[in-house]
């Protein structure tokens, strides 16, 4: 429902520019209609407006002696009025002389001032006519009963849309639902005089019709396509396509003989003081009087713009297609891309090639908004997902400091700096395993054991420094040091007690068991970002390479775990056992020791110098 002012507003300038299109590819030509302005000049000559009724008379006898006109229309209403008494029958005989239509204004409220304004629908009439949206009308304020005798009369009621534009105009309006009298409009009355006929009949349109056809007697073939609200589409023109003429020329005499021969005159006020004046398709400000004459030459020419009932059907469909199509590639950025393009420019292109043919109005822009909307939300869903997907990507790959720098990429790149503990662990036989397994199984046998280590260190705390090869370093930055002492010592527990389980999975995959050597040390470290061009964020300390220098003894020991003095002092006593000392390999020597309390922390056999 939100989506019903956009497309209403669209659909409006869709079509407006329908008509632009129509104009320009159709260069206005002067038609059978003749605008007589009541402008300021008439108003000036004749004097203040309304005229008297015997000015009229004169006027009309004035336009006859030069003039052969087949119709006279005249866009105005001339109501019961005592001062205009005088002139009502020159103005009749005027009017009965010169085939004639004068306006009536239909009033919501109930009363009637002037001739009767309803008149007879020919049978058959719909069961279900008028229809539900047509507007009622309960009074009318109409023309003089003598001049309605001499005159066919209609009404010069507007349509104005809620932007202020008048892109409708109404036809028949009723005073009430079925069965209910109806009123014909100053367009009707006119087609009425120009065919003879007597009556109206309605039915139902068909489905290449609008939905209602109003039948001028028994000329189907020039019924007026009417909507629901029994309105019909405004064929607008530019002015140009209208000749106009002052009606102080044509008082004056001053008209060439014979101009206004065999054609219609409509006779109607542009002077701005007589305020009738609406806004057009094109929101140029235009006299009200050119509704008339527009829809007047469209109707002679046969191409009053409709909507046929086939229409929204069709688009209904299409929209529909879009949207199962839409839904059907959600997933896939290109097609839901290019589906949702086709789902805003064939609509459109559509309703082009329909106005183009037929003259007829598809309603485009709701299928074509929807589209656009529909296509919006999955595309943007899209780029989301994606962007989350390539965010959860990145962020396996960088180190908690970094992960912000996805969402803040003008921060500054951390320089972190304290106590950490820090663990390597390393594959043993990786170097032997390399010449035996295929590239693929040696892949997945030592991304098996990283993943089991690194999975069981990040649990409780870690942050994983780098994976190289056969080896990863993780570190322990929060909390104090027998805390972090503590927390590496539970993951070591963890990923030993683990190691039966992970070799049972490689024997079922046919590869061979692993093992896997563990060193921690603790003490200050930096962690931040090295390099130039192509930059690492990374741990760079003494605690770094002693923990690798210590996991490196693991071979020549019977437990696959040592920790530095630094580590087991911060753990409870009986929870290590002191294991001997590093050689000076690193020009030191340093006490080495290994959990108590851990039953897989033994190698499945002693083990001395391992090949890596």
């Amino acid at each position: 429902m939100f989506l019903e002012p956009t497309r209403g507003a669209l659909e409006n300038r869709l079509r407006g520019a329908l008509l632009t299109l129509d104009a320009r590819l159709n260069p206005p030509t002067p038609g059978p209609v003749t605008i007589l302005a009541i402008d300021e000049e008439a108003i000036d000559m004749l004097g203040t407006w309304p005229w008297p009724r015997a000015v009229w008379a004169e006027l009309i006898a004035r336009i006859r002696q030069a003039h052969a006109p087949n119709l006279l229309g005249i866009d105005a209403v001339f109501p019961p009025a005592p001062e205009q008494m005088a002139g009502n029958a020159a103005f009749a005989a005027a009017l009965a002389r010169q085939p004639s239509v004068v306006g009536q204004l239909m009033l919501h409220d109930p009363g009637t001032r002037g001739a009767r304004p309803w008149q007879p629908i020919a049978p058959p009439r719909p069961a279900n006519f008028p229809p539900p949206d047509t507007p009622v009308f309960k009074g009318a304020l109409g023309s003089e009963a003598v001049l309605a005798q001499s005159a066919r009369v209609g009404h010069i009621n507007a349509l104005i849309d809620t932007d202020g534009v008048m892109r409708r105009a109404p036809t028949l309006v009723c005073d009430g639902p079925p069965p209910a009298a109806c009123a014909p409009s100053l367009l009707q009355s006119l087609v009425a005089q120009l065919t003879g006929v007597g009556e109206w009949s309605v039915r139902r349109g068909g489905w290449n019709e609008a939905s209602w056809m109003l039948v001028p007697g028994d000329l189907d073939s020039l019924a007026l396509p009417v909507d629901d609200s029994l309105a019909l589409t405004i064929p607008w023109r530019s002015s140009a396509a209208l000749r106009y003429a002052s009606v102080a020329r044509a008082w004056a005499g001053e008209l060439p003989a014979g101009t206004l021969d065999q054609g219609i005159v409509l006779i109607g006020g542009v002077s701005l003081g007589l305020g009738d004046y609406v806004v057009s398709a094109f929101y140029d400000t235009v006299p009200g009087i050119e509704v008339h004459a527009h829809t007047l030459q469209a109707w002679l020419g046969g191409q009053v713009p409709y909507e046929p009932r086939y229409a929204a059907y069709l688009m209904n469909a299409l929209a529909f297609v879009t949207a199962a199509l839409l839904l059907a590639n959600a997933r896939r950025f290109r097609r839901l891309a290019a589906i949702t393009a086709a789902g805003v420019i064939l609509p459109v292109a559509g309703a082009l090639i329909a106005w183009r043919v037929d003259h007829v109005l598809w309603p485009a822009a709701a299928p074509a908004t929807f589209a656009a909307f529909a296509g919006a939300v999955l595309l943007l869903s899209q780029v989301l997902h994606e962007r989350t997907r390539l965010r959860e990507r990145f962020e396996a790959y960088l180190p908690p400091p970094l992960r912000r720098l996805i969402d803040r990429p003008d921060a500054v790149v951390p320089t972190e700096t304290g106590w950490g503990t820090v663990m390597v662990a390393d594959i043993l036989g990786y170097t032997a395993q390399s010449q035996r397994l295929p590239l693929g199984d040696l892949a997945r046998w030592c991304d098996s054991g990283i993943a089991h280590v690194v999975g069981h260190a990040k649990a409780h705390g870690a942050m994983l420094d780098n994976v190289a090869g056969d080896g990863a370093l993780l570190l322990w930055r929060t909390g104090t040091d027998v805390e972090q002492a503590q927390a590496a010592c539970d993951a070591a527990r963890a990923i030993l007690e683990g190691m039966s389980a992970l070799n049972a999975s490689l024997a079922e995959q046919g590869l061979p068991p692993l093992s896997i050597g563990i060193g921690m040390h603790a003490g200050p470290y930096l962690l931040g970002s090295f390099g130039t061009d192509q930059k690492r964020y990374t741990v760079v300390s003494e605690v770094a390479n002693l923990a690798a220098h210590i996991e490196r003894q693991t071979r020549h020991h019977p437990w696959p775990l040592l920790l530095s003095k630094t580590v087991a002092q911060a753990l409870p006593a009986n929870a290590t056992l002191p294991v001997g000392d590093m050689p000076g390999e690193i020009q030191r020597t340093m006490a080495l020791f290994t959990l108590a309390d851990v039953p897989a922390n033994r190698w499945q056999g002693r083990r001395s110098a391992d090949p890596t």
